[in-house]
């Protein structure tokens, strides 16, 4: 299993736009076959920082994520409504080495 958390700083003023962006493309990857988990966290602390927590099957799964229409229009979007750049780290469960 591949697991993938994506911080992303959203600017203020863009926050509304951002949440709504995210919810076409959670459903979209909550569908694909791969899909174990998609969920949008907010930061306790900062109603503008998220982490997107994914759980994939397998690397196949997030290389046909990552090549999706729906993952693809999210990152050209997110150029818009992120303070910085997207920040992603990928981890595998280590029980399973």
């Amino acid at each position: 299993m591949i697991i993938i958390h994506a911080d992303m700083k959203v600017l203020p003023e863009k926050r509304e736009a951002f949440l709504q962006q995210t919810q076409g493309l959670i459903s979209a990857s909550q569908a694909e076959e791969g899909n174990v988990r998609y969920t949008l966290m907010q930061d306790l602390n900062d109603p503008n920082a998220f982490t997107m927590v994914e759980e994939w099957k397998d690397a196949a799964a997030v290389d046909f994520h990552n090549n999706s229409a729906h993952f693809q229009a999210f990152v050209a979007a997110a150029k818009e409504l992120l303070a910085a750049p997207l920040e992603v780290n990928a981890f595998q469960d280590a029980t399973k080495l």
